[in-house]
């Protein structure tokens, strides 16, 4: 199954797929994090060819993924 995701950030797919993975043991969102997604444009796409795998992540949290995904984009420039 092939699936088009909007960030916030240039990202590529293996960096995108890596995002996707780390969802998996995501618990808790941060509410300044999902308030500045929310207002930020997702101005880039990105494509992915999805496997297995990466379908059930999907499945799980259904048209919140692009919100999930840009969480854990935000999280990571932060801890950085």
């Amino acid at each position: 199954m092939r699936m088009n995701f909007r960030v916030i950030k240039k990202i590529d797919a293996r960096d995108l797929r890596y995002f996707l993975h780390r969802l998996d043991n995501t618990e808790y969102l941060d509410p300044e994090i999902v308030k500045k997604i929310l207002e930020t444009k997702k101005e880039h796409k990105t494509t992915l060819i999805l496997s297995k795998n990466e379908e059930k992540i999907i499945q799980k949290y259904g048209r919140a993924i692009n919100l999930m995904l840009n969480h854990a984009i935000i999280e990571e420039e932060t801890n950085v």
